[in-house]
């Protein structure tokens, strides 16, 4: 591979610091599997973008870009970090337009968008947008106003009646609201961890609340009074005191209730 014209112009935007190291490895590793799968692709009727043997550092960017290995968020933000007159900034912005344009043109070759529609589609695209896909670039004349509500209805019905599968495809996904990147899923050990976690709290609850009612005092009904008896509510409050002297200091008792009954007097 170290023959193949397509590295120079990788190698010249690696040493202008428009691409990381790992982007680069990330590249070669991506044209040496497309060279490997030819055969099967070209048995499969699969199309895959390739990057043209003879692409120039504008045209390898903008590659890049349409197929994500270099980053959109990163490619941006060192694009806003480059000064307007520096050349490697004027480099860039043409691989964006361009990356831009082949979406667009994706979409004229689709039959999807007329002539003024796509020349329309060119002029107002903004400077920090990338259209890396025609479903992208669609979507993004729905936002800006290029493309109405009621042009897209009618784009969908007949595409549906009489367009390719591919035409099709791109006018469904770009009708839907776009995927969320960026967002880190929780891990499967993160997931097993809070299910665990919860477990234990679970565990805890339940440990804690029977600890709770084991700690409770139990009342204490009061003794059924014979019927051959009468009550000595003068001699209660006495004999309370007595119990209450008769405990160890500081230790705890449950609640009680002093009864004072005697047998009733013969008649």
């Amino acid at each position: 591979m170290s023959t193949d014209p397509r590295l120079k112009p990788l190698g010249e935007l690696r040493q202008l610091d428009l691409i990381t190291s790992d982007e680069y490895d990330d590249t070669l590793a991506e044209l040496q599997i497309i060279e490997l799968q030819r055969a099967h692709n070209a048995a499969e009727d699969i199309e895959v973008p390739e990057l043209a043997m003879n692409a120039d550092r504008i045209k390898t960017l903008a590659w890049l870009l349409s197929a994500e290995l270099v980053p959109e968020e990163r490619f941006f933000r060192m694009l806003r970090k480059l000064p307007a007159d520096e050349p490697r900034r004027q480099l860039a912005s043409a691989a964006l337009q361009q990356v831009n344009r082949e979406a667009i043109d994706a979409l004229y070759g689709e039959n999807l968008i007329n002539q003024f529609q796509r020349d329309a589609a060119h002029d107002s695209l903004p400077g920090y947008h990338l259209a890396a896909t025609p479903v992208a670039a669609l979507r993004h004349m729905l936002k800006q106003g290029t493309l109405s509500p009621l042009q897209y209805k009618e784009l969908q019905a007949r595409t549906r009646a009489n367009g390719s599968q591919l035409a099709r495809l791109i006018v469904d996904a770009a009708g839907k609201p776009p995927t969320q990147y960026g967002r880190p899923r929780p891990r499967p050990s993160t997931i097993m961890a809070a299910a665990l976690l919860l477990a234990i709290l679970t565990m805890l609850t339940y440990a804690g609340r029977a600890w709770f009612k084991r700690e409770q005092p139990v009342p204490v009904a009061p003794l059924a009074q014979p019927a051959d008896t009468i009550e000595r509510t003068d001699l209660q409050q006495r004999a309370a005191s007595m119990v209450e002297g008769a405990r160890q200091p500081g230790a705890d008792a449950p609640q009680f209730e002093v009864q004072v009954i005697q047998d009733k007097p013969p008649q």
